[in-house]
């Protein structure tokens, strides 16, 4: 994702904070009480209710595509997004600073929670909901388009290549992290090579071809805390990753962090693909394709190259940690995908 250049403007500081309070009005029209933190953005506080200010991390051309991907869903029939007000000049962005900001409604309700099967049901179905309205999608001219169909294959090679080669390095070092990755690398790397050669003889490629045909998008970060519920109504924020892909991604996502908050019981993935199925029915071929997302060891591609290859804001004792986590799984998520045939497809 491309990174906008700009200041690290600290909203916080008197002036700072009345110099933007005068940028909203005039941008948008609407006055600005106050300004306060919150989360990781800024809720406005105005006379006609209040708003979410964030700095968008990304071009004001990617931005361009996030608007109209989320425009394009309430044309569809799903509003319940976060969408950006547009400014008096119909932009759905504005400069402060060097930086591009965005406002939205702020979105009453509670984070929902992937411990409770009644909030895993509500953003399964508002999942397939979303899926479902976003067919036909159009970008305008002068965005940045992003797609990830067909490249599924090249990413497991990748990453696959990148353990091996993480497990050669490891075996020069002696800490007890390089200890802990030797000890179960090869594990991971079947693993990884059992993915690969599946998604081979898959339908990857057809079903790839009819999402370019149908020209739908997935949200790219289908987690709790971008999900909000409010009473029966599920909204869903932060699109900043949506792009061109297969559905199963964002169900698989969904599946993975639901499994390990409980134990990878197969039964809890069931009631995923049941009330997805419900609204937009899953193909076979989609059922098995998801199954070969699950087995590619992702999250221990994550930790370990992480730890080798990224400026380590972890102490040692943190990343055995998450790596242990990835280890105790192990046997656990052997029982599911034994159980996946049968209780899925």
């Amino acid at each position: 994702m491309e990174d906008m250049p700009g200041s690290d403007m600290d909203m916080a500081g008197g002036d700072t904070m009345h110099g933007m309070e005068r940028e909203i009005t005039e941008n948008y029209g609407f006055d600005v009480t106050n300004i306060v933190q919150y989360k990781d953005s800024y809720m406005i506080i105005t006379p006609t209710g209040r708003k979410l200010l964030k700095k968008i991390p990304f071009s004001p051309e990617r931005l361009l595509f996030v608007h109209a991907a989320k425009e394009h869903l309430t044309a569809r029939g799903f509003p319940r997004v976060d969408r950006y007000l547009k400014t008096l000049s119909g932009e759905p962005g504005f400069y402060s600073n060097g930086g591009l900001f965005a406002v939205t409604d702020f979105i009453e309700g509670r984070e929902s929670s992937l411990e409770s099967d009644t909030d895993v049901r509500k953003i399964s179905a508002a999942l397939a909901e979303l899926h479902r309205a976003s067919a036909g999608f159009d970008p305008p001219d002068g965005c940045k388009e992003r797609s990830e169909l067909g490249k599924l294959p090249a990413y497991f090679s990748k990453r696959l290549e990148d353990i091996r080669k993480m497990k050669k390095q490891a075996a020069k070092e002696k800490g007890r992290f390089d200890q802990l990755f030797l000890q179960y690398a090869d594990h991971f790397i079947s693993s990884a090579q059992t993915a690969s050669e599946l998604l081979a003889s898959s339908a990857y490629e057809s079903l790839t071809a009819g999402t370019m045909k149908e020209r739908s998008f997935c949200h790219h970060d289908y987690t709790h805390h971008n999900i909000i519920i409010n009473g029966g109504t599920v909204t869903v924020t932060n699109f900043d990753y949506c792009c061109f892909e297969l559905r199963v991604y964002d169900i698989a996502n969904l599946i993975r962090r639901k499994m390990r908050k409980s134990g990878w019981d197969i039964s809890k993935a069931v009631l995923i693909v049941q009330e997805y199925s419900r609204i937009a029915p899953l193909s076979r071929d989609e059922l098995e394709l998801m199954k070969i997302m699950l087995i590619f060891p992702q999250k221990f591609w994550r930790v370990v190259n992480r730890y080798y290859n990224s400026k380590r804001s972890w102490s040692e004792k943190i990343f055995i940690g998450r790596l242990q986590e990835v280890i105790d799984e192990i046997e656990p998520f052997s029982e599911f995908i034994k159980a996946y045939d049968s209780a899925l497809l």
